[in-house]
């Protein structure tokens, strides 16, 4: 058990908050800069004094701010989101269907915590942070307080389900470990916030009641200072206490993590991490070498914004003072208003004649300034921002292939930040298997995947049933989706089976309407449900109503894959009598289908003579033969239906066919399996 004393933590804490003091200045600072916040209120007031009053001190300096920071990080900011960067599970091995039920499952618990948490609203505040503050964080909690109701305790309070809640984390307000040198490999985090005295002493009376004395306005919060982004400025706090999380990542010393919460004065509460799950996620712009902090693409902007500010107030300065026009006489000239005519105004002279300088408009910072902005551009990497765009081309395939090469620049940062989210939701899909129960995953798969709750439970935290990667999921990615597979169907559609074809339908990036669709892929999804429940030794009975004939060609693929024969004896008998189920069952409708058909052959309709002859008894003569029409319809609607039973017989295995057309199916008893994997033991031993 750690023993963390308040004077430990306080060390820790101060250490880190000294070896990033800089960083932290930086960080804060990019928040202004965005904002156009660039100098303070004083030179602001100055400026609105000029342009309001039209006066001007010669002391006092004109400040100008032509804000291009803030387009050059909305330009990275959009270039991130316009790809709609998102993430997704996809099987560890596509042939172990248990891999990709538990891909499934998976995917729909990321679907529910993305729509309980607002996952939109939230991924643009962690781009925000990415590009801004140059490094965004989010911290994973579960909360009891959320969700739907499940129940109501014994003084009928209502109990709820809980629901995942990411928090947005500040950088600036983490504080490392002075020695680490990456991200990775930093052993702890503090994470410090502001709360109110009466929402800390709730907290304290909750999880710590013997040092609820101990808080008070005066030791909690007189020398606390904060950050006030609305002002540029630091200011003192009052009724607030400042509130720390130490985060200890799992280690040889610490095998589950640890978890600290404590104020200067005492320490709330402490405990290991819930699951041994590291609840905090980072990742940053520009990597700082030997540090696991990282810079902001302002901190490139910096140097060329001042001179671009530099240059545009000397303009307003010669303009100011220099601006008008100035007319010079010679001592001895006299100055009077002349006539008026229809747009012209005359003046009269007398001397020599009056000499006028025009006013200075300040050209000659001009070409320096707008030297300036390219080369700010052209540093953060955009200069084809500021140059002219080529007509787009009509043809699709081009316009993709275009979207795509602009999507280039970006890649670098778009990759980073997916990263941060795969991370996160890796994180979080951990502790869904130990904070989710079947409330939560019936209410987020659906009843249908009841049967595959375990699936989900039994999922290796080690990443070998499932991979969680990034996908895009902008318009180009979907419009190259939509073409690949419309070409498909477009040449291969009419030799689909309606199970391929609904897979197909499945894919397609609009139009895809589960219910809609869903005849044609219920026959793939029950017999993967099926699979599955036979592989943990579940029974699964057949129904009447099952599709018998798509069943047998599934259930004799699947014994025919390589691993069914060291699946364990019970196991496999469970699919023989499946399968010798489902050909009973289908021999049992074709035969109900022939004897329903059976009966009196009709004698209706005109007679037609056929070219066939016969000995008529009544006439002793060979006579040609005449039939009812509606006798020879119904001979042909007979020869038609045998042929389509036959036609379906032909579609099965070989064997089930010999099975059916005998009629005599008997489920085969398998005493031990043919073959058996040998056992690490018995690999060992050489046997």
């Amino acid at each position: 058990m750690p023993k963390f004393t308040i004077e430990k933590l306080r060390i820790m804490h101060q250490a880190g908050k000294r070896c990033d003091d800089q960083v932290f200045a930086e960080q804060r600072t990019n928040i202004l800069l965005r904002a156009g916040d660039h100098y303070n209120k004083r030179a602001n007031n100055i400026i609105d004094n000029l342009r309001s009053k039209g006066t001007f001190q010669n002391k006092s300096k004109i400040r100008l701010v032509k804000n291009h920071i803030h387009r050059i990080t909305n330009l990275f900011i959009n270039s991130i989101l316009e790809g709609n960067p998102s993430i997704t599970t996809v099987p560890y091995n596509e042939n172990e269907l248990s891999d990709v039920k538990s891909s499934e499952m998976n995917n729909a618990v990321i679907d529910w915590v993305k729509d309980t948490s607002n996952w939109e609203r939230l991924q643009e505040k962690f781009v925000h942070d990415f590009i801004v503050i140059g490094e965004c964080w989010g911290k994973i909690r579960f909360d009891y307080s959320k969700g739907p109701v499940v129940a109501k305790d014994e003084k009928d309070k209502e109990v709820r389900g809980g629901e995942f809640v990411i928090d947005r984390v500040y950088a600036f307000d983490l504080k490392r470990d002075p020695t680490a040198r990456d991200s990775s490999t930093c052993e702890w985090w503090i994470h410090e916030t502001m709360v109110e005295i009466s929402e800390l002493k709730e907290t304290v009376k909750k999880l710590s009641p013997d040092n609820i004395d101990k808080i008070t306005t005066g030791t909690t919060s007189a020398h606390y200072k904060i950050f006030d982004a609305n002002s540029g400025d630091y200011k003192d706090v009052k009724e607030q206490a400042s509130v720390k999380e130490l985060f200890y990542k799992p280690s040889s010393r610490y095998p589950k993590g640890y978890y600290v919460m404590f104020v200067d004065d005492f320490i709330i509460t402490e405990d290991e991490l819930p699951f041994g799950i590291f609840p905090l996620v980072g990742e940053g712009f520009d990597e700082m070498t030997t540090s696991p902090r990282a810079t902001s693409i302002i901190k490139v902007c910096r140097p060329y914004q001042v001179e671009i500010n530099r240059a545009s107030s000397k303009i307003a300065e010669h303009q100011v003072q220099l601006g008008d026009d100035k007319v010079f006489i010679q001592k001895g000239t006299k100055i009077s208003s002349g006539g008026y005519l229809n747009g012209v105004r005359a003046i009269q002279f007398s001397g020599a004649v009056p000499v006028i300088q025009p006013g200075r408009t300040g050209d000659q910072y001009s070409t320096y300034a707008q030297a300036q902005v390219a080369e700010m551009y052209e540093a953060c990497g955009l200069q084809s921002i500021l140059e002219d765009k080529a007509p787009a081309s009509g043809d699709p395939y081009q316009l993709l292939f275009r979207s795509m090469k602009e999507k280039k620049k970006f890649v670098k940062y778009v990759s980073k930040y997916e990263r941060f989210e795969v991370e996160l939701f890796k994180k979080i899909l951990q502790m869904a298997k130990s904070y989710l129960g079947p409330e939560h995953l019936i209410r987020v798969a659906g009843r249908a995947e009841a049967v595959n709750i375990p699936e989900f439970k039994k999922l290796s935290d080690h990443g070998f049933q499932i991979k969680v990667i990034p996908q895009s999921g902008d318009v180009e990615t979907k419009f190259g989706k939509l073409l690949s597979l419309t070409q498909v169907m477009q040449y291969a559609g009419s030799s689909l089976q309606p199970d391929q074809l609904g897979a197909i339908i499945r894919e397609l990036p609009t139009g895809n309407k589960e219910q809609a669709f869903s005849s044609l892929t219920i026959d793939s999804d029950n017999m993967k449900n099926d699979i599955l429940a036979m592989d943990r030794g579940e029974f699964v009975p057949v129904n009447p109503y099952d599709n018998h004939q798509y069943y047998i060609q599934a259930i004799t693929h699947r014994q025919k894959k390589s691993d069914f024969k060291f699946l364990p004896p019970q196991m496999q008998q469970l699919y023989f009598n499946k399968l010798a189920a489902h050909e009973s069952s289908f021999q049992e409708q074709q035969q109900a289908l022939q004897q329903q058909s059976m009966g009196m052959v009709p004698q209706g309709g005109f007679l037609t003579t056929v070219n066939a002859s016969w000995m008529n008894p009544t006439t002793s003569r060979v006579e040609r033969i005449k039939v009812p029409s509606e006798a020879i319809k119904w001979l042909v609607d007979k020869l038609n239906a045998q042929g389509a039973y036959l036609a379906q017989q032909a579609q099965l295995p070989p064997q089930s066919a010999a099975n059916v057309a005998a009629g005599d199916i008997v489920p085969e008893q398998v005493s031990q399996p043919q073959t058996e994997a040998p056992t690490t033991e018995a690999a060992s031993q050489g046997v």
